[in-house]
């Protein structure tokens, strides 16, 4: 298998596991990019249903927001998130957009997302908002999104979703689960009278050991086997 095979079967194999998490919903999507070039894959919109993506289901985009290839169904409506991140961000090869509810939850409230829990430490660095629960459907937008992100790996955009960010497809999942398990926990904690993070030196101590790149794949492979499983 190709190197940009590879790179479709996982955009299609992330899209599967988030949506058995749950976190994706019916509108999210995400985007690998192929290494050393300007075209990324992102996954279908609303228009195939989650559990049966496929690489073949894939759209091709410049990330100047050319449409290279059209696999056919709608295109994601907020496809300018993918592009707009990844001209903004060489570092990021994959871009997930989320509509994970803990994690919205949190932002309806205005509660900055904070580590918690151990695998959430590597929150540590700062999750901004992007103050505005429209849909992205035009260049200002997206980069004003992109604007919000800045460097940071993930970015809550209030009363909508949220965007996460990797330099690979497994780190990007690896984010994203710990991220709404985190927000899950802080959720729940702050119903029974207040949250309580983890200082700065415990998460970042805490990360160095949990938000590691041995582990990214041996997360990715635990979901992979259940979406199989699950058929």
């Amino acid at each position: 298998m190709s190197d940009e095979a590879l790179l479709r079967e996982k955009a299609a194999t992330l899209t599967r596991m988030l949506n058995w998490q749950g976190t994706i919903g019916m509108f999210g999507h995400v985007s690998v990019r192929v290494p050393g070039t300007d075209r990324c894959f992102i996954s279908p919109g609303a228009s195939t249903d989650k559990t049966v993506v496929r690489a073949e289901h894939m759209f091709v985009y410049n990330i100047d927001g050319t449409i290279i290839e059209h696999p056919g169904g709608l295109i994601p409506l907020e496809w300018r998130i993918h592009t707009q991140v990844h001209r903004d961000r060489p570092d990021a090869m994959c871009v997930v957009h989320l509509h994970a509810p803990h994690a919205r939850a949190l932002g309806v409230a205005r509660k900055e997302l904070k580590p918690v829990f151990l695998h959430g430490s590597f929150l540590c660095t700062g999750v901004p908002t992007w103050d505005n629960p429209r849909l992205v459907v035009n260049d200002a937008q997206a980069a004003d999104l992109s604007k919000a992100l800045g460097g940071s790996r993930c970015c809550q955009m209030r009363g909508h979703g949220t965007v996460v960010v990797g330099a690979s497809a497994e780190e990007a999942f690896f984010a994203c689960t710990f991220l709404e398990e985190n927000a899950q926990i802080q959720l729940q904690a702050e119903i029974m009278g207040g949250a309580i993070p983890l200082s700065d030196e415990e998460a970042r101590d805490c990360a160095e050991g949990t938000f590691n790149p041995r582990l990214f794949p041996l997360l990715w492979n635990f979901y992979e086997r259940k979406v199989k499983l699950a058929g």
